[in-house]
């Protein structure tokens, strides 16, 4: 229903408008409107007057009533087709005076037509206006008075009375001056509603001009914030706008991302949200930069347990540009932690490499005091009966050398001079055996609310090591961790295989590769963040003096997985336990077979033998030995006695001792002994591990490297492998 009423309307106003729309101009639309209406309405009366002149039988009447509708219709088709309402006003303004004045020479009915000419005043001035209308209205006066005038004179034409031309006259002439008045007060309504719709045009044309203006000033605003945006966006490092009370007003997606799990960042405080504190950090560099005005830069710790450890912030002062005055600062704030961490791997690489080279010094030396608790008591349990009296002390000196040995053997390690032995071995053996050892059971004894668990990957793959010192490690690692627990606990061992397609960062950087992973947990007390930079040092320790040990347990840790291309990584925390994770490098040769003891028969021999070495109990424990075997022996105590020696004399084969101070070393002297006797044999010995200047004397045609001090057998047998090899061409 609602619809039908709203076509019916639409219909109407079609008709009467003409087809235009509301918001048309507003005096044209009241005139189309006016025509449409007067045609209309005058179309309907004449229909009707025809239809009562016709009753009447007034046929000329009923004719000119007729033919005046089609040409009324005409004109609404005209101005809805042309809409030229001043050609329709015209031609309607002549065509109905000429029908007023006809109905006037008629009379029409009862002889009362002529009243229809006090419409005209109305009709012509609304429709033409006060100048055009006023000459229609003066010229059909004239004309009317015309025609009233010829009725007292022509048969056919109406007479009237001079009183009611008078009267008709007078009515006439003040209907006109009304429609006049009416038609000047509504043309001066117009003029003022022009003049204010002008003004209301021009005021909105300029709010529609800064409506304009203001849209481009805040695109532009937008675009500028948006470039500013895409590049705070692009800088990888964080970006903290920070308001003068240290509230965060604006952060990047670095921050973001960074601290997400504080979010939203913006409002609150940036210690509340970057450090966890209930207190601006100290020292701060944004409070810093406000106080003094300037860039202020500081190294910070990150959110404590968080991927960011530690960072690096600069600060920059915001200023108001009108007052000058320090409003707040922005913050750049770049992830260090990395760089931290390899800084921090340095150092402490550093630190070792040091305290290793002030230790090897020193078990370089002790290694050759040592030699003779090592080496003659073997001498002298050769000769010696089952039944002697001084055969239990005698063994009890060899044990405590053999003890002290071990010592200088874990200096060396840490000094990392040890000699490295490189056999392929499975770490799940090396644990076993371990397990099964007395000191395992030792460790057991001493703590025994301490569980000990095992899980081993089966079918593990082998790597390249020592086993003496892995089992040694393993040792200090078990030992480490069940004396870290105060009551009862567990500590426990897994290994695993891992490949890592991309270096981790953590307490070492490590790298990318396929390792087997020894991992030792126990729940002990932890390790704080200020001691775990130096659990591996030497001597370091936070137990009581003298409780356990030598106080090189971890640094001989260390130094193993350091012989061994390996990587540590430690995590810990006080009151929570802690974890050690030491990675080896896979390796896919097979584990070999252990050899048996080689009866001394097999290394026996009568060559001439030439010991050449600066340390005079050196020279006497090896000359002792070879002599015991068999072999003919001359000893001299540098390089450059050797090549005197040799000079006059020959020798089979050569013991050269490769660190000789003051004077030539080992290298040197096998480079001028060679040039005496080019197919001289060697072998060379030292306290030290196997190095380049090593490997460069057996280029030249040195022979095997062994390891002081000497026992009969490896020394024996490097004598002989080495006299029974073919000699070089």
């Amino acid at each position: 229903m609602k619809n039908k009423g709203i076509k019916k309307t639409s219909f109407w106003w079609d008709l009467i408008s003409s087809g235009l729309p509301a918001n048309y101009n507003t005096d044209i639309l009241r005139k189309i409107i006016l025509l449409n209406l007067i045609i209309i309405v005058g179309s309907i009366f004449l229909g009707f007057l025809s239809v009562v002149a016709l009753i009447q039988g007034d046929l000329i009447l009923c004719v000119a009533d007729s033919a005046l509708i089609p040409f009324l219709m005409w004109l609404i088709y005209v101005l809805r087709k042309k809409r030229n309402y001043k050609f329709v006003g015209i031609i309607g303004s002549i065509t109905t005076g000429f029908f007023y004045l006809f109905l006037i020479a008629h009379g029409g009915i009862e002889k009362t037509a002529y009243l229809w000419i006090l419409t005209y005043p109305l009709i012509v001035l609304s429709i033409l206006g006060k100048r055009v209308g006023s000459f229609f209205v003066i010229v059909f006066f004239f004309m009317s008075g015309v025609v009233f005038l010829l009725g007292t004179r022509l048969a056919f034409f109406q007479e009237y009375s001079p009183t009611l031309i008078i009267r008709l006259a007078a009515v006439y002439a003040t209907i006109y001056l009304f429609a006049l008045v009416t038609e000047l007060v509504w043309e001066s309504v117009q003029n003022k509603l022009k003049g204010r719709t002008d003004e209301l045009i021009e005021t909105n044309l300029k709010l529609k001009s800064e409506i304009d203006e203001r849209k481009r000033a805040e695109k532009a605003l937008r675009n500028s914030e948006a470039f500013l945006d895409d590049i705070i966006e692009s800088i990888q490092d964080g970006i903290s706008v920070l308001a003068k009370d240290l509230t965060i007003r604006h952060t990047n997606s670095v921050m973001e991302q960074w601290y997400q799990e504080n979010q939203p960042l913006t409002g609150k405080k940036c210690y509340a949200c970057y450090h966890n504190q209930s207190h601006p950090c100290k020292p701060c560099p944004t409070l810093q930069c406000m106080q003094s005005g300037k860039t202020e830069k500081e190294v910070v710790e990150g959110l404590p347990g968080s991927a960011v450890e530690w960072l690096e912030v600069f600060s920059f002062p915001l200023r108001d540009r009108e007052s000058g005055e320090i409003t707040g600062a922005v913050e750049f704030v770049r992830d260090i932690t990395i760089p931290q961490r390899l800084e921090r791997q340095l150092a402490r690489a550093q630190k070792m490499e040091a305290i290793g080279r002030l230790v090897g010094g020193v078990a370089h030396d002790l290694n050759n005091i040592l030699s003779g608790l090592v080496s003659y008591p073997e001498l002298l349990l050769m000769d010696m009966p089952a039944d002697s009296s001084i055969k239990a002390p005698i063994e009890t000196i060899q044990k405590s050398g053999k003890k002290a040995a071990a010592i200088v053997e874990d200096m060396l390690t840490l000094a990392r001079r040890g000699v490295a032995v490189n056999e392929v071995v499975n770490l799940n053996d090396i644990i076993a055996s371990f397990f099964d050892s007395l000191e395992c059971r030792n460790i057991k004894k001493y703590h025994p609310k301490v569980v000990f668990e095992v899980d081993l990957q089966p079918d593990l793959f082998n790597i390249v090591g020592s086993p003496v010192h892995l089992s040694k490690t393993i040792m200090n690692l078990v030992s480490n961790a069940a004396e870290a627990i105060m009551d009862s606990g567990s500590v426990h061992l897994t290994t695993r295989h891992l490949y890592i397609d991309r270096p981790l960062s953590r307490y070492e950087e490590i790298p990318e590769g396929e390792y087997v992973v020894l991992s030792v947990d126990d729940s002990g007390s932890g390790i704080s963040s200020e001691d775990i930079d130096k659990i591996f040092e030497p001597f370091y320790t936070k137990k009581s003096m003298g409780r356990s040990g030598t106080g090189l347990g971890m640094a001989v840790v260390w130094g193993t997985v350091k012989d061994f291309n390996g990587f540590i990584d430690v995590n810990s925390f006080s009151n929570t336990g802690t974890r050690i994770d030491l990675y080896f490098p896979v390796t896919r040769r097979e584990v070999s077979q252990k050899e048996k003891a080689t009866p001394i028969e097999n290394y026996m021999g009568s060559e001439k033998v030439l010991v050449v070495d600066d340390i005079e109990e050196q020279r006497n424990i090896a000359s002792a030995m070879l002599r015991k075997i068999g072999y003919s022996v001359a000893a001299v105590s540098s390089g450059e006695e050797s090549l005197k020696y040799l000079a006059n004399h020959q020798a089979d084969i050569l013991i050269l001792d490769m660190v000789m101070a003051p004077g030539m070393d080992g290298l040197e002297t096998y480079k001028e002994i060679i040039k005496i006797h080019p197919n001289q044999k060697a072998i060379i010995a030292s306290g030290y591990s196997e190095t380049d200047r090593v490997k460069e004397a057996q280029g030249l045609g040195a022979g095997q490297y062994i390891k002081k001090p000497y026992t009969m057998e490896n020394l024996g047998m490097s004598v002989r492998m080495e006299l029974d090899k073919s000699p070089a061409l």
